[in-house]
């Protein structure tokens, strides 16, 4: 009488976990969707500079790619007066509860980046921006950079980064 009592008891555990874990396991399927900050466009303007940004997409594409599947990433062009602090926030304030991931700090490089998990202990969503702006006045670069930054966004899917 004891044996299937703990037979029953293990197998009613074990399908409270499988049910907890199968519906966090759908909402984390999706990546989160993240707005365009102010002054976005989706329309790139044309030039050599081209390879530097499809790099970064690419370079976060892979980074945030998981056994889940591939993550959303989109590529905007911005004014080149976009300051790193207006764009990070603009995304941080979409992202509210997330953990910020490392340091974000502006270092003055031409390129910064900055990501946030989402805080859950299972298969936890990712977001990271990079924004790529202007180099200095006869910065002496092989490839022509228009007067724009640029932001690189990826969402990915909750998973095992």
């Amino acid at each position: 009488m004891r044996v299937p009592l703990a037979t029953a008891g293990t197998i009613v555990v074990l399908g409270v976990a499988a049910t907890v874990a199968g519906v966090r396991w759908s909402a984390a399927g999706e990546p989160v969707s993240v707005a365009a900050p102010a002054g976005a466009s989706t329309v790139l303007p044309e030039g050599a500079y081209e390879a530097v940004v499809d790099n970064r997409a690419l370079e976060i594409s892979v980074d945030l790619s998981n056994d889940r599947g591939r993550p959303e990433v989109d590529t905007y062009a911005l004014p080149s007066a976009s300051g790193w602090e207006q764009v990070r926030s603009a995304v941080a304030g979409q992202l509210d509860g997330w953990k910020q991931v490392g340091d974000c700090a502006d270092t003055g490089e031409r390129r910064l980046q900055c990501s946030w998990s989402e805080p859950t202990r299972w298969w936890p969503r990712m977001v990271r921006i990079v924004l790529l702006r202007p180099g200095p006045p006869g910065d002496g670069d092989s490839y022509e950079w228009p007067d724009n930054a640029f932001l690189v966004v990826g969402s990915s899917r909750g998973g095992d980064l």
